[in-house]
């Protein structure tokens, strides 16, 4: 096995005299699962480079003879999983562990949350799944033996409850079927239902028997995550022969109807169940496997294994009845997200075989693995983007939604790291509106897809949104399902601006308060230029800072400079100043995830220094012309009429523009002061009006004084 890229598989290898478990789940990463001579389940992660990522993880204690059974269940989006597992010496008691698989990177791994729990008398564990918003159901089976007239009569009854790992709490259990006068429910197997109906699982129990045959029958139960049952559904009719172990799987599948695949144990007391990840016994034989799939409409299509069931005179079975059928010691087997089986059987300890078969899907597929989606905006795989010219990304779903509580984030693909660096995330409160019921829409700023011939990635988590008619959360869009690419560069006529300086707020945190302030605005402006992304001697900070004293917090105003380019592919001076304000603005953007760039103020943004001279220059031109106009007149005035009163023209303009600033001032800054601050100044100026008021009525002749009484009224109006 030197390659194994793609699988995604479960298998059984022997090492030396122990049993080990490798179980392939990405495309990143092995877990292999052994028991230690210390009475201990450890673990080891491998990556497909076959180097041990991580080593020594903790399973369970006891070793395989004192655990029961022990299975492992992936969550559906890969990124964390759940063992479990129940000792022989108490039937009754399962353990339950949770880890992290986003936590590889660090020095160890370390389970997110453990515990355990009882059953009570007559119960048992059937089936773990796990659930879209990162749950675990957890499938109990509980038998009671009443007698009526003597008769002892069989009830079962199947109860689901839900696993928090995070709180490490589990829900009530909810009643979701009930069966009178049966042995057993011969076989249960539950997954989500990837729609509004929540989960979904599959239960076949034994009906009758009618000489060496029994016939059961399979149904299926969709309910929600709450307990509450919506559907309840029979699928088929089967009848098998009592000579033989029936091995029976009956999985529900990612698009929709069942997986079935059965197998014969060799002369053994019939007993029905589904394999679990402790291999079968060693000494037992197995023949005559058969599998099919169960479309939502009820049709069934049997795929051909003959490869698996050829004649081998080595492994012949003796049976008369299957002696042309192969006999196999193990087999296991899984379904892919795109709806392909793959089978693995191990017929000795040195020859075995994998199948893979794709199956045809009960629900239209549009590219993104899932059911749910139907169209995005970008589309998949586009290649004619124009950087900065999306302003919306949008998702048409095939149901109505609402919002919840994930998130839905959009990253960069770095080429050549192949990292994936954040861009902007989305929470459930964030720019998003819903059209039309079932549509998505997300506001995007320029800073957001602003590189050319770049890769962008947007990723959906789980309960992003949910459906609308029931509140069950919907499956998201994975990593590298919905990527698009920008345009490669086009050298467009750009204008070139000088260089520009700014300033940025920053509030010290408690983990940056002892850094000093130039260390500070070196990571803040590094983490800026990374964010852009520009180059880093293009922004600069200038040693230049002020302590900010409008509030009791330590806060720095800190100048940055922004140095211009001729190069036509990479942003301008305008265009990085556009993009710093809305980043540093947008509260959902990247810079609010890194160390130093998370304490700027969104309030403040990116304020630009204003070049005094270019901002008053024309002002001042207006101004110098105006005097030389009124210059010009006065004097014509006074050629024309020298014993006139002429410099009023001057006074009367320079009272008009000063009446008309006082009100812009009074109308826009009235407030900055408050009315007890206004008080006193205003009874002083009531005085000084009513006193200069009573020279209004006199004969003025003195023209100064008439401008006085007229300013005096004016600041009375204003005030007063």
């Amino acid at each position: 096995m030197d390659n194994c890229d793609g699988w995604n598989i479960v298998l059984y290898i022997r090492v030396a005299e122990m049993i080990c478990l490798a179980i392939i789940t990405t495309l990143m990463w092995d877990k292999l699962m052994m028991f230690n001579g210390n009475m201990q389940v450890t673990g080891i992660v491998l990556d497909y480079n076959k180097q041990i990522v991580k080593d020594n993880i903790f399973v369970a204690n006891g070793n395989i003879d004192k655990i029961e059974k022990l299975e492992l269940i992936m969550d559906t989006r890969l990124s964390s999983f759940l063992i479990y597992n129940i000792n022989k010496a108490n039937d009754s008691l399962i353990h339950w562990i949770t880890y992290n698989l986003l936590e590889l990177s660090d020095l160890n791994i370390y389970a997110k949350n453990n515990g355990s729990f009882y059953l009570d008398n007559n119960f048992n564990l059937k089936t773990v799944f796990s659930m879209i918003d990162g749950n675990y159901g957890f499938i109990i089976e509980e038998l009671r033996h009443p007698s009526v007239l003597n008769v002892p009569i069989i009830n079962a009854f199947i109860y689901y409850k839900s696993l928090y790992p995070i709180l490490g709490k589990f829900s009530e259990k909810s009643l979701i079927y009930h069966a009178r006068n049966i042995s057993e429910i011969s076989n249960v197997s539950c997954a989500p239902d990837y729609s509004e109906y929540g989960n979904v699982c599959i239960i076949t129990e034994p009906i009758i028997n009618f000489g060496n045959y029994t016939l059961f029958t399979t149904y299926h139960i969709k309910f929600l995550s709450s307990g509450s049952v919506i559907e309840f559904k029979y699928i088929k009719n089967n009848t098998y022969n009592n000579n033989y172990d029936l091995q029976l799987d009956i999985h529900p599948s990612f698009f929709g109807g069942s997986i079935v695949t059965s197998y014969l144990s060799i002369s053994l007391k019939l007993k029905m169940k589904a394999p679990v990840l402790i291999p079968p016994d060693p000494s037992k034989n197995y023949t005559n496997m058969t599998g099919s799939v169960i479309l939502l409409n009820g049709t069934e299509v049997s795929w051909n294994l003959n490869q698996l069931n050829r004649f081998n005179q080595s492994t012949q079975s003796k049976d008369p009845l299957n002696q042309n059928h192969l006999i196999f010691k193990t087999a296991l087997f899984n379904l892919m997200k795109n709806n392909t089986y793959i089978l693995y059987v191990r017929y000795s300890a040195d020859e075995w075989d994998i199948f893979s078969i794709d199956l045809p899907k009960s629900r239209n597929d549009h590219g993104y693995e899932n059911p749910n989606v139907i169209s995005t905006f970008p589309k998949i795989n586009d290649n004619n983007i124009i950087p900065g010219n999306i302003h919306k990304i949008r998702v048409t779903f095939s149901s109505n939604i609402s919002m919840s509580l994930n998130n839905l984030t959009i990253y960069h693909l770095d080429a050549n790291t192949n990292k994936l660096n954040l861009r902007k995330f989305y929470s459930g409160s964030s720019d998003c509106d819903i059209l039309f019921n079932h549509s998505l829409s997300c506001d995007v700023t320029s800073s957001i897809f602003n590189q050319w011939n770049a890769t962008y990635i947007i990723v959906m988590d789980n309960n992003f949104v949910m459906f609308s008619s029931t509140n069950e959360p919907m499956y998201g869009i994975e990593e590298y399902r919905w990527n698009f690419t920008t345009i490669p560069c086009q050298q467009p006529d750009k204008k070139y601006a000088d260089t520009a300086i700014g300033t940025i707020r920053l509030t010290l945190g408690d983990d940056i308060k002892n850094d000093s302030i130039s260390d500070i605005a070196n990571n803040v402006t590094k983490e800026l230029a990374d964010s852009i992304p520009i180059s880093s001697d293009r922004l600069q900070q200038t040693n230049r800072y002020q302590n900010d004293l409008s509030t009791s917090s330590r806060r720095y105003i800190i100048q940055l400079k922004i140095l211009p380019t001729t190069d036509p592919c990479q942003a301008t001076v305008s265009q990085i100043i556009n993009y710093l304000n809305e980043l540093i603005r947008d509260k959902n953007s990247l810079i609010y995830k890194n160390n130093y760039t998370k304490y700027l103020s969104s309030s403040h943004g990116f304020n630009v220094n204003v070049n005094l001279w270019d901002e008053i220059k024309f002002k001042l031109l207006g101004l110098l012309i105006g005097i030389v106009v009124l210059g010009l007149i006065c004097l014509v005035a006074r050629y024309r009429y020298p014993e006139g009163q002429n410099f009023m023209i001057f006074s009367v303009v320079i009272i008009l523009f000063d009446l008309v600033m006082d009100i812009l001032f009074i109308v826009k800054n009235g407030k900055d002061v408050s009315q007890l601050d206004l008080y006193h100044p205003r009874l002083g100026l009531k005085f000084i009006f009513k006193t200069v008021s009573v020279q209004k009525y006199m004969n003025v002749t003195n023209i100064k004084l008439k401008i006085f009484i007229i300013k005096v009224s004016r600041f009375h109006m204003a005030y007063l």
